[in-house]
């Protein structure tokens, strides 16, 4: 035998490198998920939480469960798409703690746990082997595109799909290693499950069935696939079923705010905002809820751009798949989970990073797929040097997931608070009204009136902000302070503009009649209440005023200055 042949026996001889035990790496996910997401437990709720949450009365007590599957779900929940998972899960969050905000940051922070842990268990099953497994499951685990699903109980539904999608692959790919009735079950509970919670889980059950039918063309016959894929349809058209009945709710139209696109527009858009996500995934910073870009009009250059993207990226899976069998799914996954995102959600919201959070299951599969085959491409083969690489390569690891983690956690505290939140918002997103008037809105309600009406009156020439919204906050600003003149004069410029609700028209008015009732001017006063009170009769402010008007007529004593004793508006003090 000579020295080539010794060194070939010798190198099939040496033992492979050793796995991590499971419960090594089950330890290490938890602590990772816990240590950068366990502090959001202190924060407050904010954004989307206020309606779904705070503000929504049916989930203060459990005999309304029932509304969850009739037709009134939509006018008690304040919901714009079916989603009873998500509303139960209110139900018991409020069961335990009422309406305090620790016990929907902490079930968020356990429902992301749980999709770690099983992302960890797929990629397993699926033949990943135990270190890419977790990998890929650390990457999704810290990956900063997703901190806006778990940071805000509002956007529950996202980590709830997730959680019943990843349990129906497991189940799925548990069974074709040894079927048994039980993993058939609970594939199809843990489908129900995410189509309840979101309907962006439609897709993967098909795309499950491809992989599954062409992957096992030549062992497994119709039979097992009908077996296996049955029952998931059976659930998948009952889901349609129910839906379509709920939906048809006239109440449902009326909250219906899907901007529907044409098909052409939507065809133009979904590359774009595939190579958009790349861009995201790769650089995840700055992170901001507000949406960025647009859909694309017609063909140029950023349509042909987002198809060179949407080329390379499917040629690098499918190079990377030939050799990977493992990442055939993930492939699949990624294009299941972004497909909805695509064509059938608003794209007024198309560009929220929480719409991203599933798709991120498969994206980082590929990611680590990528990394794994560089690395066996770059490296050398002789010991020595793979050893000191390895040891550069494990710390660069460490050194971006650490920064991610970093990142994850600045994240949370910037929105410990409403006013955090929107002050991180308009840093990063200097010219959008819409920010800008939200952050006026909690300036307001911190007493920085000052800061409150800068906002406002940068927020008017910009998208999103406009005349009414700019004037009727500011104006806001001066009847918190008291400064009576300053209030009418913006309340009077933002009502000729169209408002964005009847409630909100009712509660202007009803503003600008107390402010005219302070000045003395009562009659105007009495006018503007009555018109306040036609839009919305239950309006607080208008219903007060009404009182104190009733007052003054019957000769009640009430404490109003003559105008002459009235502080002059540029002497008042003002709360900076």
């Amino acid at each position: 035998m000579n020295a080539t042949e010794s060194n070939g026996v010798a190198a099939r001889d040496a033992p492979e490198p050793r796995r991590p035990p499971a419960w090594v790496a089950v330890i290490a996910l938890s602590a990772a998920t816990w240590a950068t997401f366990g502090h959001l437990a202190g924060n407050d709720l904010m954004f989307d939480d206020l309606d779904t949450i705070r503000q929504n009365r049916t989930i203060a007590s459990l005999r309304n469960l029932g509304i969850l599957f009739s037709k009134d779900y939509f006018a008690a929940t304040d919901e714009y798409s079916y989603r009873p998972v998500v509303t139960a899960s209110y139900f018991l969050d409020h069961a335990i703690a009422g309406k305090r905000p620790w016990i929907y940051h902490v079930h968020n922070v356990v429902l992301h746990h749980a999709n770690v842990l099983l992302v960890f268990a797929l990629f397993a099953l699926l033949g990943a082997g135990r270190w890419c497994a977790f990998a890929i499951a650390m990457v999704f685990a810290l990956h900063p595109l997703h901190t806006s699903a778990v940071i805000f109980p509002g956007f529950r539904e996202d980590l709830q799909m997730t959680l019943g999608m990843l349990a129906m692959a497991c189940c799925l790919t548990a069974d074709r290693r040894r079927p048994a009735a039980g993993w058939i079950v609970g594939a199809a509970v843990a489908l129900g499950y995410a189509l309840l919670a979101k309907e962006g889980a439609l897709l993967l059950p098909v795309a499950w069935l491809v992989w599954d039918a062409v992957e096992g063309r030549r062992t497994q016959r119709f039979a097992a696939l009908a077996r296996r894929y049955g029952p998931l349809g059976l659930v998948w058209l009952s889901y349609i079923a129910i839906r379509f009945f709920i939906m048809t709710n006239p109440a449902a139209a009326e909250l219906d705010v899907i901007e529907v696109l044409p098909v052409g527009q939507r065809v133009l858009t979904a590359p774009y905002l595939f190579a958009y996500y790349l861009g995201r995934f790769v650089w995840p910073l700055p992170l901001c809820i507000i949406h960025e870009v647009d859909p694309l009009e017609g063909i140029g250059t950023a349509f042909i751009l987002s198809l060179v993207a949407v080329g390379v990226s499917g040629a690098i899976w499918i190079v990377l798949a030939v050799r990977a069998r493992w990442l055939w799914p993930a492939g699949l996954w990624a294009a299941a989970a972004f497909a909805p995102v695509s064509n059938l959600y608003p794209i007024v919201n198309l560009w929220a990073e929480r719409f991203y959070y599933s798709v991120g299951v498969g994206a980082a599969a590929i990611a680590v797929g990528a990394a794994v085959a560089a690395w066996g491409f770059l490296v050398p083969r002789r010991p020595q040097s793979r050893r000191g690489l390895a040891v550069a390569g494990f710390g660069a690891v460490v050194f971006l997931g650490g920064m991610a983690a970093v990142c994850d956690a600045i994240r949370g505290l910037e929105c410990r608070t409403a006013l955090g939140l929107w002050r991180a918002t308009v840093r990063r997103v200097p010219d959008s009204g819409f920010a800008l008037i939200d952050l006026a809105v909690c300036e307001i309600e911190a007493g920085n009136f000052d800061r409150a009406i800068d906002a406002a009156t940068r927020a008017e020439p910009l998208p999103g902000g406009g005349t009414y919204r700019s004037a009727y906050v500011a104006g806001q600003a001066y009847f918190r302070q008291g400064l009576w003149r300053e209030a009418i004069a913006h309340f009077e410029r933002a009502l000729p503009h169209d408002p964005p609700s009847i409630e909100n028209q009712a509660n202007l008015l009803a503003l600008l009649a107390t402010a005219c009732f302070e000045t003395g001017q009562r009659v105007v006063a009495a006018d503007r209440m009555q018109h306040a009170l036609k839009l919305d009769p239950q309006n607080p402010a208008a219903r007060r005023l009404q009182r104190r008007l009733e007052a003054v007529k019957n000769g009640d004593r009430l404490l109003i200055l003559p105008e002459t004793d009235r502080q002059a508006p540029s002497q008042r003090p003002r709360n900076k």
